[in-house]
């Protein structure tokens, strides 16, 4: 959590920053003052920051209903990042640039000056203005004869997008195809491991232990038997039926493993508890050939001594410890773990759930059984294996609702913010384009193990030769906010431009000239920070970097250069902003007898700022 926090935290403000500190300068390189100049760049990059935010916020919290706790702890802390970023930037970034413009625009001295700010010197501004302090006053400066602008390489991309726009859709499909087939293998493992730091000492200590005394020490799953009474659990009988009630368990464990195929017996043996040693019931002695020693275990106190270990203070209930003969992470070892758990002795009134569903709790834990007419009490079976177990099965139970969710917060918030039909649909069907890429480059590297000849830990597959199961269940939701994060941007100014006047396809060649080159910047810094999550030794993080980082990629190179171009492209023009009708936004200003275009902010978030006449 903290390593994804700060990541998200990072990234975000230093984008949203971005984003209004570039839209600020370029106000003023058009000639106008430093408060029209900030009030345009809030209208304007000020709604993209707040509609991003909320987007990310609201993604990352639709995973909050997911049980695991290192998602939720991981969901509310990169939710807390992302609405602290957007506070700090429409507050503490405006209050800087008023502040100290000069600082945040000059163009000598790295920015590296004092003008500007109330440590500055008196200077003379240039035609058109007038400073005092280094500090330009409320005026505009007005710039004859501006030099046309040469067209951006990301306008120029996007142009030959728009003119292969059937062509180059079907590209884009053939290029998913690959990753689409390689995204069907896919497969997940449920180790500890992957959230372990490869070389620390401590990882190889847990290793070891694991591969010399198996996962009975490391990660045991145990039967916690909760009896009546103190009275009832000292008993000679309770401890016969609890003995039967195991040795029967096995043999059902056994015969359900065979029904599904698997070929696996279970044996007495492998209970070991109070009642029950190397299968034989402890309350019928301890025999080592034809001798009984359990006279002298109760002698020399060895009994007494095992029971302080197993049993809790009170003396009402018990642990016995279940030995399963392959490895809990594996296909078998899991059939196993739900065989032991629906082998439990329940009682008849609550042996089918209404439904025919049983969830995780319900499923380990019997109310009450009784076995040979003797009242056992309640039976919980747990361990950390069987957690994992449940947490990912439903967890990715759960995934296809909350992608549905998300789907459905990009509709309202995107429908909403711009008051399209389209540009929703749209923004989702180019989100589904990256998640298929970029899940299925992960299986690629971390299953099919594509890059493992790099020799690149990094990029290497871990334990199992699958994915943890936590990684694509985080990366999800970052994903789809990043994505929608950098379409929010671009729409906000395809949308100026065409409010403009300007026809779909010029408005987003336009759009491309003006914002594609701060979109790549904005995306090489997001890469760079989750980059340093590759840069870990532990598994789970890097695969989730991995993830991030391919996102990111996609998103700024792909995504706003050329599938957006493409695929509205392919819509006739006016359809792309249906029910919208175009309207100019432009109004002239005079100042000092010369005439000034400002750009009015869009729709949505004008009526949150004073638009001054």
């Amino acid at each position: 959590a903290p390593a994804m926090l700060v990541a998200v935290a990072l990234a975000m403000s230093i984008d949203y920053s971005l984003f209004l500190l570039t839209r600020f300068n370029e106000e003023r390189l058009d000639g106008r003052s430093i408060t029209q100049s900030l009030e345009i760049a809030l209208a304007t990059q000020g709604h993209t920051i707040v509609v991003s935010g909320a987007t990310l916020a609201l993604c990352f919290t639709s995973m909050l209903v997911l049980p695991t706790s290192t998602i939720t702890s991981m969901a509310a802390g990169a939710a807390t990042a992302v609405l602290q970023s957007v506070l700090v930037s429409l507050s503490l970034t405006p209050a800087l640039l008023l502040t100290m413009p000069r600082f945040f625009t000059a163009d000598r001295m790295l920015g590296l000056t004092l003008d500007g700010t109330p440590f500055g010197t008196y200077r003379r501004a240039s035609s058109g203005t007038v400073a005092q302090f280094g500090a330009t006053i409320d005026r505009p400066t007005i710039i004859e004869n501006p030099q046309p602008k040469k067209e951006s390489i990301w306008a120029h991309l996007g142009r030959c997008s728009q003119r292969g726009a059937p062509v180059m859709f079907l590209f884009l499909a053939l290029v998913m195809v690959p990753f689409a087939m390689a995204l069907t293998r896919f497969s997940y493992v449920e180790d500890l491991t992957p959230l372990m730091q490869t070389t620390h000492p401590a990882t190889k200590a847990f290793i070891s232990i694991s591969n010399i005394y198996g996962q009975d020490l490391t990660t045991p799953v145990q039967l916690l038997i909760m009896a009546p009474s103190q009275k009832a659990m000292a008993s000679r009988e309770w401890s016969l039926a609890t003995c039967h009630m195991l040795q029967d368990l096995a043999t059902k464990v056994t015969d359900r493993m065979h029904e599904e195929g698997h070929d696996y017996t279970m044996t007495t043996a492998d209970f070991n508890g109070l009642m029950i040693f190397r299968g034989g019931c402890l309350a019928d002695g301890l025999k080592f050939g034809v001798i009984d020693v359990m006279p002298a275990v109760h002698m020399y106190g060895m009994y007494d001594m095992v029971a302080d270990l197993l049993s809790n203070r009170n003396q009402t209930a018990t642990q016995v410890y279940v030995h399963c003969q392959v490895d809990l992470f594996s296909e078998v070892g899991e059939a196993w773990m739900r065989a032991v758990r629906a082998s439990l002795p329940r009682p008849e009134v609550i042996r089918q759930p209404l439904g025919g569903h049983q969830d995780a709790d319900s499923a380990n834990y019997v109310p009450y059984g009784r076995w040979d007419d003797v009242e056992i009490g309640a039976l919980h079976l747990y361990g950390m294996p069987l957690e994992q177990m449940d947490g990912a099965q439903y967890t990715l139970r759960r995934m296809p609702y909350v992608g549905l969710a998300i789907a459905a917060i990009v509709c309202i918030i995107l429908g909403g913010s711009f008051g399209t039909a389209l540009i929703p649909v749209r923004a989702v069907i180019c989100i589904a384009w990256m998640l298929v890429v970029t899940f299925g480059a992960s299986v690629m590297v971390y299953q099919l193990g594509y890059l493992e000849g790099l020799g690149i830990q990094a990029l290497s597959p871990s334990s199992g030769q699958a994915l943890f199961w936590i990684s694509p269940s985080v990366a999800v939701a970052v994903l789809v906010g990043l994505g929608l994060d950098y379409d929010i941007f671009l729409m906000d100014s395809v949308m100026e431009h065409w409010q403009e006047g300007k026809d779909a396809r010029s408005a987003v060649i336009a759009a491309l000239d003006q914002a594609g080159t701060i979109i790549s910047a904005a995306g090489i810094i997001m890469f760079l920070a989750f980059s340093a999550m590759l840069a870990s030794t532990t598994p789970m993080l890097n695969q989730v970097g991995f993830m991030l980082c391919v996102g990111v990629l996609l998103d700024c190179f792909v995504t706003t250069k050329v599938t957006i171009p493409t695929l509205m492209a392919l819509v006739p023009d006016n359809a792309n902003f249906w029910p919208l009708e175009q309207k100019t936004s432009k109004r002239e200003r005079a100042f000092g007898g010369q005439t000034v275009f400002v750009q009015r902010p869009p729709p949505s978030f004008r009526r949150s700022l004073s638009w001054s006449h």
